[in-house]
């Protein structure tokens, strides 16, 4: 039974699956991480994102020479073995991701609107969502994600409108680097924090054509969004969005317009979205590099056992603090990253440059060889 439709989606709409992922990463941030926020924030965005898109270029390289290809499903296709060690690597890089994002979404909605609610309903409802959509596959992952993002634009907009009368913009002052032995740790940490590198790594495959240009997309549109952000913050909460548990959800409930008394409700809806996809994303990673190894079906086990893991040790360790910030520790320090978007990357170049293309690797065919039992496993599935 095919469970999902064999096209693929768009590099526009994998960009704005990214952004809406990273966007939750940057929002669910407060209070669990040492960063102090100042004017350096904004150059801290800057550099960050730059260096960001210099460690995107294997697989900016890999999607230009081998189109229709990912490098998981590179590297499965040249050597078995070394195609296990990625995937288990990847799913626990992945798996990582998706604890810290449940757990921080749960210590997010607990914090302000939903303090009386069960626990455990904050985990559950958000998962049951994450496993119709890994069910579904990525291209309804994409339809949805594109709506969430629009509300998303929809909501800052609305908030920049309800609150522009209380901007003060002695708060921006020219001094771009304010802690010099702080710069460099805040960069390093939002860089880390960039696990959507991880995803393209994978779902970089389900892209129809012209996949590179996902990151085009993606890199200066989050900085721009983020510098944006950052920038109506300041203006509202100056000095004190750095003692905000979380400045955009105070920004958000600082508004009074006719339609809305305040907006922060909408705030908890828009990042609960948010963490949707990003969860989704990664099992839906999970998904595609198993699919490859060992067939669809158990791809999809696979994804649904992610998801019964991260529900599992959210609800066990999710009220700690301190098992939260070790998580996310984990995940900033950049080891996944680095190993999973850029070590693996490389080494499928080199492995795809120094075997032989044809029907049998579908490297340079790409999705042309449809008769390849790895290919047609990893598309009739996600």
């Amino acid at each position: 039974m095919q469970l999902t439709s064999i096209k693929k989606i768009s590099y526009i709409q994998l960009a704005v699956l990214f952004a809406a992922s990273r966007l939750f990463s940057e929002a669910m941030n407060f209070p669990l991480t040492t960063v102090q926020y100042g004017m350096q924030r904004f150059t801290v965005i800057l550099t960050a994102y730059a260096i960001l898109f210099v460690q995107y270029i294997p697989l900016i390289c890999l999607s230009v020479k081998y189109p229709g290809q990912s490098a998981v499903g590179i590297i499965i296709e040249k050597n078995k073995g070394l195609g296990w060690i990625y995937t288990v690597i990847l799913s626990v890089s992945v798996l990582i991701a998706s604890i810290s994002s449940m757990c921080r979404m749960k210590f997010y909605a607990s914090s302000t609107i939903f303090g009386q609610a069960p626990e455990y309903l904050l985990i559950i409802l958000p998962l049951i969502a994450c496993a119709f959509a890994v069910w579904k596959g990525i291209q309804a992952t994409a339809r949805s994600g594109v709506i969430f993002a629009a509300v998303f634009v929809g909501f800052l907009i609305l908030v920049s409108i309800s609150t522009w009368d209380m901007f003060n913009t002695k708060w921006l002052y020219p001094n771009l680097i304010d802690r010099k032995d702080a710069f460099w740790g805040e960069v390093a940490e939002q860089v880390g924090s960039n696990s959507e590198i991880i995803y393209f790594s994978v779902l970089a495959e389900h892209i129809a054509e012209k996949t590179q240009r996902t990151v085009f997309w993606y890199v200066p549109a989050v900085m721009l969004i983020l510098e944006l952000m950052y920038l109506l913050e300041i203006l509202l909460l100056g000095p004190f969005v750095e003692s905000a548990n979380f400045p955009f959800f105070t920004v958000s409930a600082l508004s009074n317009i006719v339609l809305f008394q305040r907006l922060d409700g909408i705030d908890v809806a828009v990042w609960t979205l948010m963490c949707i996809v990003k969860i989704t994303l990664a099992m839906l990673c999970i998904r595609t590099a198993y699919d490859r190894l060992i067939g669809k079906k158990a791809g999809l086990i696979a994804a649904l056992s992610g998801l019964v893991i991260t529900g599992a040790v959210s609800m066990a360790f999710g009220g700690s603090s301190n098992f939260v910030i070790a998580v996310t520790a984990i995940l900033t320090c950049g080891i996944p990253m680095l190993t999973c978007s850029v070590v693996f990357p490389l080494i499928a170049l080199i492995m795809g440059k120094k075997g032989k293309t044809g029907p049998k690797t579908g490297l340079k065919t790409g999705i042309k060889t449809g008769s390849n039992k790895n290919n047609k496993g990893a598309e009739a599935n996600v």
